[in-house]
């Protein structure tokens, strides 16, 4: 295949945190012609020209629908890094499946799976959703059953892009606060922790319990008897704010000023310390001679927006390898997550993943109630705060 015969992967924002990561690590690749487009089309050519002669530059603006179709006419694959997503929504993948292009968002933009004839579109493929519903996938390793915990946590300072994300993720219907996942969705059965543990964290956590769709499609998938998820805070001030968004009713919030506040309070927890992002799931369940055994994955970086560009790249590949089925799925369906893992490993040296396994007590595996503190409680990794699992 001649540069010229490349497949042509054009990513909308591409010169954000997001969109750089992912250009980037395509490039890297090799096989594929990069086309780098945002609103500032002198950022854009400055990105373009880091990656070499593989990369062109073109302005898009992704809030218009003429633009967007102008911007991934000839692409194979247009890969949306732009936001908020929660605003801009299914603009960008409309305009590229017009046009005969194949389509990834790392956010969701709204769209409902199902098929779409001779085309491919990839949703939520980044870090939570994305990588997050990945994670029982990768520790089932193709077996079903067992009870499976995940988390994330961060520590970092928000973009205001990513705070208004945020604030607006809060008011779509994407999971059931404090529910667990038995079988079913079953509302109210978890409580907030607030000493929660995590390997790697020093400090213990403030976590609140929140059944995503996204972990409850996995669980329901691997047929797994429970599942868990949790979203925990490392300090106070932005679950303050939090907090008080949550309070309030949607229609009266000022998004843009509350982001702000979003924003600062991230700042503020996150002042002299280490920034880290973290992606955790356990999974008790029997390894293939029938031994009660329990697996841990982790996933670290110190830039939450490298690994959602990391993993949005992945799917952009696969995408145009014709590794993936017609249709529109989230990422966590689709993805192959082993692979997934290999790709975060070749990716970047701030990029740690850790996969352990260990024998358990018969009545753990079994689907035993003890608790995420008694499952954190197995890990033996020894805490330490900004370094690498």
């Amino acid at each position: 295949m001649t540069a010229r015969e490349a497949p042509l992967i054009g990513i909308i924002g591409g010169y954000g945190a997001v969109g750089a990561a992912a250009a980037r690590r395509l490039a890297a690749e090799g096989r594929f012609r990069l086309r780098i487009g945002g609103r500032n089309a002198d950022a854009a050519r400055a990105c373009a020209a880091g990656l070499g002669a593989a990369a062109q530059a073109m302005a898009v603006d992704a809030a218009a629908d003429d633009s967007l179709a102008a911007f991934s006419r000839g692409c194979r694959t247009v890969l949306n890094c732009a936001g908020p997503a929660y605003l801009l929504l299914d603009r960008a993948r409309r305009a590229a499946l017009a046009v005969g292009a194949d389509y990834v968002d790392v956010m969701d933009d709204g769209s409902v799976p199902g098929p779409v004839a001779g085309r491919t579109v990839v949703l939520s493929a980044g870090l939570a959703p994305g990588l997050s519903g990945l994670l029982p996938g990768l520790l089932a390793r193709g077996a079903g059953g067992g009870r499976f915990t995940g988390c994330y946590a961060g520590l970092g300072v928000f973009t205001h892009t990513g705070a208004v994300d945020y604030l607006l993720s809060m008011e779509r219907d994407y999971g059931t606060p404090l529910a667990e996942w038995r079988g079913r969705v079953v509302p109210g059965a978890l409580r907030a922790e607030e000493d929660f543990r995590l390997p790697g964290v020093a400090r213990p956590l403030v976590a609140y319990p929140y059944l995503t769709a996204e972990t409850a499609d996995r669980a329901r998938a691997l047929r797994l008897d429970r599942a868990r998820w949790y979203n925990a805070f490392d300090g106070p001030a932005l679950l303050g704010v939090l907090n008080r968004a949550r309070a309030g009713r949607p229609g009266e919030r000022d998004v843009a000023a509350t982001a702000a506040e979003l924003v600062a309070a991230s700042a503020l927890d996150a002042a002299g310390r280490t920034p880290y992002h973290l992606v955790w799931g356990s999974l008790e369940t029997r390894g293939p001679d029938g031994t009660p055994v329990r697996r841990t994955a982790a996933v670290r970086a110190a830039d939450g927006s490298e690994l959602t560009g990391l993993v949005g790249a992945f799917a952009a590949a696969a995408v145009c390898d014709g590794r993936l089925p017609h249709g529109v799925h989230p990422a966590s369906a689709v993805l192959d997550p082993a692979a997934v893992v290999r790709w975060l490993r070749e990716s970047a040296a701030g990029v740690t993943v850790t996969e352990t396994e260990t024998a358990t007590e018969t009545e753990t595996a079994t689907g035993t109630d003890t608790g995420a503190g008694a499952s954190l409680a197995a890990e033996s990794a020894e805490p330490v705060e900004g370094g690498v699992l």
